[in-house]
């Protein structure tokens, strides 16, 4: 068992180090780091004591609490890969099985050091209660994990493919752990062989994160090539040639639904931003962030229906290709697809107090008054950030109110 246990602390030292040293890490990536180097100290401390330890009571139940934190970083990957805006130490408290875990842990192992009589009565009900506890929330949280994952991600993105087979993997080991629980009486061989293919499955999980981070980044270096070609070719631009359709139609104060399609088209393909060595620092990205978020609450920018991204950039005296930078690769969201998510926040709340107050007004003139250009892209928007189309919306929170 301690072969299996060595190689799986070289795979978790070797991830972590590729991890770290990679151009293409996202935020949402600290949160694998932080669930490969729990792998890597779970398996060291199992070699130290397997290495050490002679006594066969430890040896057979003292369970480390590590296993407590393995869940919960992948559901705030999860939560993370869905909403990237979203801020993990909110979540603070899904860790407090892991505190207690730790708690009774030390506690268990200051008892065993000092040779107390009641040493191996404490060891029994440590591992019995952190058994009996940890299985049962590593098969509903997997479940769950799964679950979001394929009902909250992109059908063929390759994040809901990690995070489905990762949360598959722990389901895995929670069944199998119980099925070994129960069993385990019968047979004392049970124990070594559960451990070897819980350790085994740990190296595993290892594994698929390498392959799934190296993978993305072949596939990253791939599209950034052919879009290269395809701009030296056609001439194409990206997003600013986009942008510039958009105005020469609002000059007029309409826009063909041809080019609004076209432009939801290219801003569908761009959603997942192509990855590029980054300019800018992680807090120099944030500071650009915290500027844009509160000049679009404060200033609101984004009801100005001919926005562009020049014409934010010297509102807010920022740099346009940073502000570009920190959208695509901060908060992983196009331009278009930040600002009409505030216009439509701000058509929320003017429903809502519109429904508090049972007034009525023409939902085409609150989408004009948000900023958006046209009925049909307004529709859009809304169906795709809220899942709602706005008659639903508005028959989902509350008393009538008279639109048309």
């Amino acid at each position: 068992m301690k072969y299996i246990i060595a190689i799986g602390i070289f795979q978790a030292v070797l991830a972590v180090v590729l991890l770290l040293r990679s151009r293409y890490r996202k935020n949402a990536d600290d949160l694998l780091i932080s669930l490969v180097v729990c792998i890597g100290l779970h398996l060291s401390i199992k070699f130290f004591i397997f290495t050490f330890v002679e006594d066969q009571q430890v040896l057979n139940m003292l369970n480390t609490f590590i296993g407590f934190c393995y869940i919960p970083l992948l559901y705030l990957y999860t939560l993370k890969t869905i909403r990237p805006e979203f801020v993990s130490a909110s979540k603070w408290y899904i860790f407090i099985p892991f505190i207690i875990g730790a708690i009774g842990y030390f506690s268990t192992v200051c008892v065993l050091s000092v040779t107390s009589p009641n040493a191996y009565l404490v060891l029994y009900w440590y591992n019995t209660i952190s058994l009996y506890t940890l299985l049962p929330l590593d098969i509903i949280f997997s479940s769950g994990i799964i679950y979001l994952a394929i009902h909250k991600l992109p059908r063929n993105s390759q994040e809901k493919k990690l995070i489905v087979q990762l949360a598959s993997l722990f389901l895995c080991i929670g069944i199998l752990g119980v099925l070994f629980t129960v069993f385990r009486p019968f047979t004392f061989s049970l124990n070594y062989l559960s451990r070897s293919i819980i350790y085994t499955l740990l190296i595993v999980i290892t594994i698929k994160i390498i392959t799934y981070k190296y993978g993305a980044v072949s596939d990253s270096g791939s599209i950034a090539l052919n879009n290269e070609i395809f701009s030296s070719v056609v001439g194409y631009n990206g997003p600013s040639e986009i942008s510039d359709e958009m105005n020469s139609g609002a000059a007029n104060n309409y826009i063909p639904d041809s080019i609004i399609e076209n432009t939801l088209i290219k801003e569908k393909e761009t959603l997942q931003p192509q990855k590029r060595k980054e300019i800018l620092s992680q807090s120099e990205m944030f500071k650009i962030l915290l500027k844009l978020e509160k000049a679009m609450e404060k200033e609101q920018y984004f009801r100005e229906n001919e926005l562009t991204l020049d014409k934010l950039a010297k509102l807010t005296s920022l740099n346009k290709y940073h502000i570009s930078e920190t959208l695509n690769h901060f908060v992983n969201k196009p331009f278009y697809t930040f600002i009409n998510e505030y216009r439509i926040e701000y058509v929320k709340q003017k429903l809502k107090s519109l429904c508090e107050k049972n007034g009525s007004i023409t939902i085409l003139d609150l989408a004009y008054e948000s900023g958006f250009n046209s009925k049909s892209s307004f529709n859009r928007y809304f169906k795709e950030i809220t899942t709602y189309t706005p008659r639903e919306y508005i028959n989902l929170i509350s008393t009538p109110v008279l639109v048309s």
